[in-house]
Formats: C-alpha cells, sequence, structure tokens
C-alpha cells in the first residue's frame, strides 16, 4: 500500500525546519518532526536525519514508552 500525498507548503516548510534542527543538533544526535492537520481524514508529514528503519524502530520505542507512561 502506498500513499502519495503531496503539499508543496508542508514539504517547503519541512525542509526549512528540517535544516534549522539539522544545524543546531549535536553530532551523533538524531532527530524527526512530524506535523499534521486535525480531524478525521487528516495529513501527517515527516522530516528526519536518521534512516527510514531507524527512525521507524525510534517511533516504535517512542510508543511503548508514552504509553507505559
Amino acid at each position: 500500500m502506498t500513499f502519495e500525498v503531496r503539499d508543496e507548503k508542508a514539504e517547503a516548510m519541512l525542509k526549512e525546519i528540517g535544516e534549522l534542527l539539522r544545524s543546531a543538533c549535536p553530532k551523533g544526535y538524531g532527530f524527526s518532526l512530524l506535523i499534521f492537520s486535525f480531524g478525521a481524514g487528516g495529513n501527517m508529514f515527516y522530516t528526519s536525519n536518521a534512516d527510514r528503519e531507524d527512525m521507524i524502530r525510534a517511533m516504535k520505542e517512542f510508543i511503548q514508552k508514552f504509553q507505559a507512561n
């Protein structure tokens, strides 16, 4: 299943913020930024400096820890 939701405004914003985060992060640190629209059927976009597989693993760990607290 593939979802291709393009939003040029969101992509431009993520690129700009992503560049700022990359320059601000200390060496050896990763980041991810999620943006989404509220409501049913909303869209979500993200940017990260990590490989996709590493980001998926980090998100799963975050969800497990967040749900446990």
